[in-house]
């Protein structure tokens, strides 16, 4: 891919326990993964985080565009640069650090166009400037862009992304543009049922709706699931409302400052087709 507009991404929470409480961020930094090149990395390495593991991320990107795998929430910190944790924000990528910078552009345009979209992301979130950082500017105190190598040993002393990693493309791209917020998904079918109903996991309370029991329950749930899907949450669209569908609802209800009762009811089944997708 070429050009430098960036898109708003998809992210797909995938949450890691491997985390503790944040601080004030101002380092955006990269990483590589070591491993997790086939076409699924984000994913995999996002699901080996939700393991007893010692290490996190706050996101995963791999070469599918357009998306990345979020494990832990920019306010806290990820388990991936030791004595910076508190202070960053950060990124596994797909790949390793022995790539060539050509390798890089001419077989990760994806990947490195995602990460590109990240960084400008959490740069207006957290405002941090889209700059590259010299290695006494990551571990003197300064605010921007790094690698994981340049934090030296107090940042575990690894040696990713690598010498051929271009990050004079990744900070040109992210710079490209301010990252629109997307639209609207489209109205919101109306809610199919009384305002005080919900859908929730089985209970004998008559206004709860499980799709555990037949139509149109099931039709209804298997709608919502399938909405929540298309807006890049890891749901299956089959009918049941259980104790994923009620984890997701509760996660969505959160980022959108919605009641987080885990409970779909009408606020929510309008939200989910109406609220941006962030």
């Amino acid at each position: 891919m070429t050009g430098s507009t960036t898109m708003a991404l998809t992210r797909v929470w995938t949450p890691s326990s491997n985390y503790s409480g944040g601080g004030k961020k101002r380092l955006i930094v990269v990483h590589t993964m070591e491993g997790f090149t086939g076409a699924n990395g984000a994913y995999d390495c996002a699901h080996y985080f939700q393991g007893n593991v010692g290490a996190s991320s706050h996101v995963c990107i791999d070469n599918n565009r357009g998306k990345v795998w979020e494990c832990v929430s920019r306010g806290n910190s990820a388990w991936t640069q030791c004595n910076y944790n508190s202070v960053s924000v950060s990124a596994e990528q797909s790949g390793y650090a022995s790539w060539s910078r050509d390798y890089w552009l001419n077989n990760r345009a994806n990947e490195l166009h995602n990460t590109a979209d990240w960084i400008a992301e959490e740069a207006a979130k957290l405002g941090i400037p889209i700059r590259a950082l010299s290695n006494s500017e990551a571990t003197g105190g300064a605010a921007g862009i790094c690698q994981h190598s340049q934090l030296g040993s107090n940042g575990c002393g690894h040696s990713d992304c690598g010498p051929g990693y271009p990050m004079d493309k990744i900070i040109e791209w992210a710079n490209g543009s301010v990252p629109t917020t997307p639209p609207p998904t489209g109205n919101a079918p109306t809610f199919p049922y009384p305002s005080s109903h919900y859908l929730g996991q089985p209970s004998p309370d008559p206004a709860c709706h499980s799709g555990y029991y037949g139509e149109p329950d099931h039709s209804n749930v298997a709608k919502w699931q399938g909405q929540m899907a298309h807006r890049g949450w890891d749901i299956t669209s089959d009918g049941y409302y259980g104790a994923h569908s009620e984890s997701i609802c509760r996660q969505f209800q959160t980022e959108k400052g919605l009641v987080s009762d885990g409970l779909c009811g009408p606020q929510t089944w309008a939200a989910t087709w109406n609220e941006p997708i962030t």
